[in-house]
């Protein structure tokens, strides 16, 4: 063992004349420990967070969006699905049509978004899953089309669901190119159809979308051969960014390519601040916290006198000296970091095994928790970096000054 980091792991451990300077090594470790699991817990927290968003929200924002570069349409055969399919990394393909729609059920009307889509969206979306009621299809039955509707907009409606007789639902679409105020009652399009159930995923999902098949999209808003939209699944273990990137050399400079992120840009550029701010602020805190380990140090150096005057007695060099406070500072802080680590795993580990902290009228019932490895590198280094800094910058001039004291 180095005889320098023997000298400072005795000192760490070794019972002191003065009381106060343990209380102030303790209070040094606590601080480190209490801001690094401070760290782990709140940068886990908000991964988790960021994970429970990205989940509302990708049944409806698919991996890879290719939408018209200019205005809100685009004939099918403009773009090879075939070609698009035959892409590695495709999984499932799905033609959209998605526009706000007037829909009635009796006395009750509600403004609604309708996205008319092809039967495998039910499977790229994973709806099943999140249906409050019902069954999650949409092929036509004897008694005409089906649609599913959010279950906030389902129950502002009050309609019933399918029971293979009725159609209680009326769908009055403004029909592409018609002006409301030339042709007034001959601007819309109007269909009746059946609710095969309700799905619920979020507030905002719940109250605005129904979801219907493509064919009655298209015959509605009079699209033809015209969508807004073609929605690519990736395939397990492909990202969408690397999806994205063959689509664009595929498709062409005419449209516009965009993963689930880059659609919601400022969604999760919100997110990714909000964590890295947080974690600027925590640093921060940390910094402060280490002029602790300034004092407890200095403190050391003022009990130590007689042990460093016997050292340089013995031939040890000023450097040697130095490198023994500044190797029980890094012990300080490498105590105080593990500690904190192992803490904030530990809290982390409890709110994602019992759900202790509870969210109240949330689509959770506690406070979504995951824990990245590369957070935890980054925390380890960052702390240890402050802790080189707090024990390396004004060690020299301190030990200068105690050691001329000692030697004198």
């Amino acid at each position: 063992m180095d005889l320098s980091l023997l000298f400072a792991r005795r000192y760490l451990l070794a019972k002191r004349s003065k009381n106060a300077v343990n209380i102030i090594t303790l209070i040094s470790i606590v601080v480190v420990a209490v801001v690094t699991a401070a760290m782990v817990v709140v940068l886990s927290t908000l991964n988790g967070i960021a994970e429970l968003v990205d989940t509302l929200y990708s049944p409806f924002d698919q991996d890879v969006t290719i939408t018209a570069l200019e205005g809100k349409t685009f004939a099918r055969d403009s773009v090879d699905l075939a070609a698009v399919q035959a892409l590695p990394g495709v999984a499932r393909a799905s033609w959209v049509i998605e526009e706000n729609v007037l829909l009635r059920s009796g006395d009750q009307q509600a403004v609604a978004t309708m996205k008319g889509v092809e039967p495998q969206y039910l499977a790229m979306s994973a709806l099943p899953e999140h249906m409050y009621s019902g069954q999650a299809v949409l092929g036509g039955t004897g008694n005409g089309p089906l649609v599913i509707l959010g279950a906030a907009l389902k129950d502002e409606l009050g309609v019933p669901q399918d029971d293979g007789v009725m159609r209680p639902l009326e769908i009055d679409a403004l029909v592409r190119g018609r002006k409301l105020s030339r042709f007034r009652d001959d601007a819309f399009e109007q269909e009746r159809v059946a609710v095969a159930g309700a799905f619920t995923i979020n507030l905002e999902f719940d109250q605005q979308y129904l979801i219907a098949p493509i064919g009655l999209a298209a015959e509605l808003l009079h699209y033809g051969d015209a969508v807004n939209a073609l929605e690519l699944q990736a395939a397990p273990g492909v990202s969408g960014r690397t999806l994205a990137k063959h689509v664009r050399a595929l498709v062409g400079p005419g449209f516009s390519v965009k993963t689930r992120y880059e659609k919601n840009a400022l969604m999760y550029r919100t997110n990714a601040t909000e964590k890295w701010f947080t974690f600027t602020v925590l640093l921060f805190i940390g910094l402060i916290g280490a002029f602790n380990i300034i004092a407890s140090l200095t403190l050391m150096m003022i009990e130590k006198r007689q042990d460093m005057r016997t050292l340089s007695g013995m031939g040890a060099t000023p450097a040697f000296i130095r490198n023994v406070f500044f190797l029980e500072g890094l012990l300080i802080v490498g105590v105080g970091t593990l500690s904190g680590l192992a803490f904030g795993l530990l809290i982390c580990g409890i709110q994602q095994w019992t759900g202790l902290v509870a969210l109240q009228d949330s689509v959770v019932e506690s406070y979504p928790v995951k824990v990245l490895w590369t957070d935890v590198v980054l925390i380890f280094f960052a702390v240890m970096a402050i802790g080189v800094i707090a024990a390396r910058v004004p060690l020299r001039g301190l030990s200068r000054r105690y050691l001329q004291a000692a030697t004198a």
